[in-house]
């Protein structure tokens, strides 16, 4: 990894206390250093956090820390086949569990089905979050994005892949210091230019993070976040169904259904609903999966073990 310093940036290694705790230096973090020469560092200790922004790894199903010490999000989403308003508004439930200031970059304006309708759309979901419409290909709305910072300050972009975030970077730092690539013409999905999380110093002041794109979004969820307050209100509204086994989707009686329909429940709440539960029912799986495979392998290893065993002792006697 490397290691800013106030006048040169340095190839840096951890202690070997992070090894046994687990917890690594990540983007944005500040530490504590000790120069081994004029391009080498030792990373000696962390500094506490101000912020973290963390998602769920799906491999592990732990917390993972993606950036820290983060004061402004700036969530990029593409208005070409990018756009995905529930998909924006788990980015905001992010930037709420994070307890850090989120602003929507509506980039790519120039692709727009709809201009209008689409931010419309999103303007219902932001309520008095920031939003603004770019086009980073020509800098068109960019300038406004330069006023959130201050030589304090230090942003990220979040947002799939292909939907501008290396553009954008560039353009703040004057200078192309990200690669970008087309995005494919049948879906709009970026070819994952940013493979890395990178902090650059901008000229005016402040810090960026780029970070590479993320399609899908699992957050971790804590007892604060509106998830669960979500997951109440539809399964007490679910309660109130004609049969307990209602689906919500076609059955009769549906209660969920005719809150939908009169406007006292979003469409878009129940299929984040929808979707939160096919996330846990996936997870729920893959760790019954990890403890069958565990269990085999340890029920393998006790037989051939005791087959071990079995051969010398035939041979002992």
């Amino acid at each position: 990894m490397t290691v800013a310093l106030p006048d040169r940036v340095v190839v840096a290694t951890v202690r070997g206390e992070f090894h046994e705790t687990g917890t690594y230096p990540k983007v944005g973090d500040w530490v504590k250093v000790s120069l081994i020469d004029a391009e080498q560092a030792v990373i000696e200790e962390l500094l506490p956090r101000s912020s973290v922004i963390e998602r769920l790894d799906q491999e592990t199903q732990l917390s993972q820390v993606l950036v820290a010490n983060v004061d402004l999000i700036f969530i990029v989403m593409g208005l070409d086949g990018d756009y995905n308003v529930s998909r924006l508004e788990r980015y905001l439930l992010l930037a709420r569990q994070s307890n850090i200031k989120p602003v929507v970059i509506l980039n790519k304006s120039d692709t727009a089905a709809e201009l209008v309708t689409q931010v419309a759309a999103v303007e219902q979901v932001v309520g008095d979050i920031p939003l603004h419409v770019t086009n980073a290909q020509t800098g068109g709305g960019l300038e406004v994005i330069r006023s959130y910072f201050t030589p304090d300050t230090t942003a990220v972009l979040l947002g799939s892949s292909g939907v501008g975030k290396s553009t954008i970077t560039n353009w703040l730092l004057g200078e192309a210091a990200q690669a970008v690539n087309e995005v494919r013409g049948d879906d709009s999905r970026g070819r994952h230019t940013t493979t890395t999380r990178q902090l650059f110093t901008l000229a005016g002041g402040g810090y960026l993070i780029d970070t590479p794109g993320m399609r899908e979004l699992s957050v971790v969820e804590t007892k604060s976040n509106h998830t669960e307050s979500l997951i109440e209100e539809i399964e007490s509204l679910a309660g109130q169904c004609q049969f307990s086994n209602c689906d919500h989707e076609k059955s009769t009686g549906c209660a969920v259904l005719a809150a939908v329909e009169s406007g006292e429940l979003d469409p878009r709440s129940l299929d984040n609903y929808y979707k939160l539960m096919r996330e846990r029912t996936w997870q729920q799986d893959k760790t019954s999966s990890k403890a069958r495979f565990a269990k085999q392998k340890n029920k393998r290893q006790s037989q051939a073990h005791a087959a071990a065993n079995k051969r010398r002792l035939m041979r002992g006697g």
